[in-house]
């Protein structure tokens, strides 16, 4: 696998570690020594990707029959996972760890990841981990496939079939990729799909995360926006909402429009608020984005991130 420094204004390379094949020993033990990570103001990636299939038979029941039972066809369907994510190789060995750590756990989500704003609670969580077998962003993957994998009959008995009304099978898609970094920030875009078979549709997901990488947390709305300024800058989010997506007449009224589900995160153009599929909108609006420029949000920032951005 090849890695590319992080510098202002460099391009990241995207380099894909894919299938069991390709794990090694020293990759799994690779989180455990930090120590080892040459130390570095800049951060050096690598992107780790992980894709695994599970074959199984269900029944397709004609459901529109009158006969009954209902006639079926015992068919063959597939399900799919496949995931990426970054792994640092090289920084200060206290980013590399807390970068790492997150990372790893956010590779087999439990729902306890909320809570995992600070160097200190990743550390904890990841201590559980370890002690389960899991200590990397592959392993993780691997884990997590496994569990998503496993939860369809693989018999041959078409009573304990799964019953479906058509041929389909689970699917899973998540990827976070680096979408902006300064000395003191970093951030991401965790972007996904997620289909049940059976289903009428998938749901999609995709927003950003920032690390405050001075202090070593991950930041949330509060940390961001200061309280006097919420109604300020929602207002300025619905405008935004309104210019780019109000003549489809589709996009919610502007009094039924809060801000999203997720935490907003600082690009390079400002600060981002990312809506999920139906959080503004009918599934077909998709997943709408405002970015607020600095120049306009500026006021409603907390001395925290202005001094993260280096604001004067």
């Amino acid at each position: 696998m090849k890695a590319l420094t992080w510098t202002a204004g460099a391009l990241l390379l995207l380099m894909a570690c894919t299938g069991n094949k390709n794990a090694t020993a020293q990759e799994a033990a690779a989180e455990d020594s930090v120590a080892a990570v040459p130390v570095s103001d800049t951060l050096v990636y690598e992107y780790v990707a992980y894709q695994d299939t599970s074959k199984y038979k269900v029944k397709i029941v004609d459901y529109s029959s009158d006969e009954e039972p209902a006639p079926y066809e015992v068919k063959t369907v597939m399900d799919t996972y496949q995931a990426s994510t970054i792994k640092v190789v090289a920084g200060k060995p206290e980013v590399v760890a807390f970068i790492n750590q997150w990372m790893t756990i956010d590779a087999n989500p439990n729902e306890e990841d909320e809570k995992l704003v600070t160097a200190e609670k990743v550390a904890a969580m990841y201590a559980k981990l370890k002690k389960q077998g899991v200590t990397d962003v592959l392993s993780a993957m691997k884990a997590h496939a496994t569990s998503f994998l496993s939860g369809s009959y693989n018999g041959d008995d078409p009573e304990e079939m799964t019953e479906m009304p058509f041929e389909s099978g689970n699917e899973l898609e998540s990827s976070i990729e680096v979408s902006w970094q300064t000395p003191n920030l970093l951030t991401v875009w965790d972007s996904g799909y997620e289909y049940y078979a059976g289903a009428a549709h998938g749901m999609p997901w995709g927003f950003g995360k920032t690390f405050d990488l001075k202090n070593l947390r991950v930041l949330s709305f509060d940390d961001i926006i200061t309280k006097a300024g919420r109604k300020a800058v929602l207002k300025m989010i619905v405008a935004q909402l309104q210019d780019e997506y109000g003549s489809d007449d589709m996009l919610n009224a502007p009094e039924e429009i809060d801000f999203p589900g997720c935490d907003p995160s600082l690009v390079k153009e400002g600060v981002a608020f990312d809506y999920g599929a139906y959080e503004v909108g009918p599934y077909a609006l998709g997943m709408p984005r405002a970015i607020i420029p600095y120049d306009k949000i500026k006021p409603y920032l907390t001395p925290e991130v202005k001094e993260l951005l280096g604001m004067e």
